[in-house]
């Protein structure tokens, strides 16, 4: 991603970013992109690692294949949700409207924005949601990873909407990296001590390639 400013700014209008179907302008207030963790280091896929890095805390994730979705929620209705990729460019491609109910009724804030971090599988209309960045506004570079997980809603069902499950154990790991889904790319392993989103916080671990 690029590096662009987390905290907050005064803004002006040269700093919105607004989509909608029809047209663009600026929302009531905007919501600047956020340089979110991706990971830079990796580990092998093999259970002595991963034994190690789950020992020290770290917990595994699915890494979906898909196109990695910043996406900014308003709560005024009139305003679009904003969808950006991982260098901070709004998709080309408009999030259908099937998914911005969704989004509304699930990730919907009180005031101001709420920001969510997920990989978009366009072409079947799915998001995996992994990362809560801002709530009402505030953005949460103060807490770790599981505060912040844990502020993505539960007890829902959704056609379009899926929260990532966490994994803790090295065999949920390895049987993981032995699916043969196309959409799963392999693992990725968040600390839980660490604040923020630095790129330090996270690592992946691919799955390694079947032989024929």
């Amino acid at each position: 991603m690029d590096d662009m400013q987390s905290g907050s700014t005064t803004e002006s209008p040269s700093d919105w970013f607004f989509v909608t179907g029809k047209t663009n302008a600026p929302p009531p207030s905007s919501s600047r992109f956020l340089r979110a963790m991706h990971p830079k280091s990796e580990i092998r896929a093999d259970r002595t690692a991963i034994r190690k890095i789950l020992a020290l805390g770290w917990v595994g994730q699915l890494k979906i294949h898909g196109h990695r979705a910043q996406i900014h929620i308003p709560a005024c209705t009139d305003v679009e949700p904003v969808a950006y990729n991982r260098k901070g460019q709004i998709h080309k491609k408009l999030l259908p409207p099937a998914i911005v109910a969704e989004l509304r009724r699930l990730f919907g804030p009180a005031r101001e924005w709420n920001v969510i971090d997920a990989e978009w599988i366009k072409g079947e209309n799915k998001l995996f949601v992994f990362d809560f960045l801002k709530k009402d506004g505030a953005v949460l570079d103060d807490k770790a990873y599981p505060e912040r997980y844990r502020l993505l809603p539960t007890d829902f069902l959704s056609p379009h909407v899926r929260r990532l499950p966490l994994i803790k154990s090295v065999e949920k790991c390895i049987e993981a990296l032995g699916s043969v889904e196309d959409w799963i790319e392999g693992l990725v392993f968040k600390s839980t001590a660490s604040t923020g989103f630095a790129d330090t916080s996270i690592v992946r671990c691919r799955k390694t390639p079947k032989r024929s």
